[in-house]
Formats: C-alpha cells, sequence, structure tokens
C-alpha cells in the first residue's frame, strides 16, 4: 500500500531522510510509511517421492514450471496459505509438514518473501485449474527446471532433506 497522507492525522507526506533513505513521512507527527515486502508461499507437494509441478496460467512465468503457490492473505497462517494454494491450484490437499526454506527478492515496487513448506498429499485428484492448466507429478530426481529461484532453493532444500544433508 502507497501512502500519500498521513492515516493518524491526514497531512500530506513528505519525504524524509531516516537511516540513508528517503521515506515518505508525517511533517506532523511521527508516522512513516516504512516498505513492507509482500509475503509469497510455495508448497514442495510430495507423495511416495515424486513431486507436484504446475505450469503456470498467469503471469509472471505463464507456461512455465513452477510449484503451487502464491501471495499470502493477511488472515491466514504461512501454512494455511500454502495449503490452500496447492488446493485452489491443484485440487489436491495436503498436510504442511515444515519449513523448507525462506526467501527474500527484490521485484518491483519492493521486496517478496518466499515461505517455501513441504507437505504430504492428503487428498483430492490432481486436475488442471485456471492458474495450473497442467500439472505433473514428476520424481523428486526428475522435476524440470523450475521458473522461480524460490521454488528451486525449496525443492533443493526438500530434497537434502530427504536424503540427510541437513
Amino acid at each position: 500500500m502507497e501512502f500519500r497522507f498521513c492515516p493518524a492525522c491526514g497531512q500530506r507526506l513528505t519525504p524524509r531522510e531516516l537511516e540513508g533513505r528517503s521515506l515518505p513521512a508525517c511533517p506532523d507527527c511521527e508516522f512513516v510509511a516504512w516498505p513492507d515486502p509482500k509475503v509469497a508461499v510455495a508448497l514442495v507437494a510430495h507423495d511416495h517421492g515424486r513431486v507436484l509441478v504446475i505450469r503456470r496460467g498467469i503471469q509472471p512465468g505463464r507456461g512455465e514450471w513452477a510449484l503451487p503457490g502464491g501471495y499470502l492473505d493477511a488472515s491466514e497462517s504461512p501454512q494455511e496459505g500454502a495449503r490452500r494454494e496447492c488446493l485452489e491450484e491443484t485440487h489436491c490437499d495436503v498436510e504442511v509438514e515444515g519449513l523448507a526454506c525462506i526467501y527474500h527478492t527484490r521485484v518491483e515496487g519492493g521486496g517478496l518473501l518466499v515461505l517455501a513448506y513441504s507437505g504430504h498429499l492428503v487428498g483430492g485428484e490432481a486436475a488442471p485449474t485456471e492458474e495450473a492448466p497442467e500439472l505433473r507429478w514428476f520424481e523428486a530426481d526428475r522435476v524440470p527446471e523450475l521458473i522461480f529461484s524460490s521454488h528451486r532453493e525449496a525443492l533443493e532444500t526438500w530434497r537434502a532433506s530427504r536424503q540427510g544433508a541437513l
């Protein structure tokens, strides 16, 4: 959210130098609009050594392979968000097991924090959706190149944990 006016007193925000950067701040009170990153989740959904991968139906990365995932809703925990995104995109229900990795990247308009989890299939049947018009189960060592570096890191961390390398 980009602030133009102070939410506390209504005054127009002006640039203020803080911690070596210019930030929108209220000239009349203490409000500063600190930039927060967007938060996204991803899921290494697995079943009997196979990993569920989607071909994205939306930008960014339309047509490319990725893990199920998306933006976290403010009212849900990251684990709930990962489970919801997987269910919405693939019709597969998973039990989230644990955090695979935390990944930060700079994107247009700010930062993106990706919380990637692993989880095993507990129900549902993989079926295409608008967000994932193609999806497939791949053997863990045969997953195609994933579009997002955060997804590649999550998959590698999950693979290493299965082999006892962590």
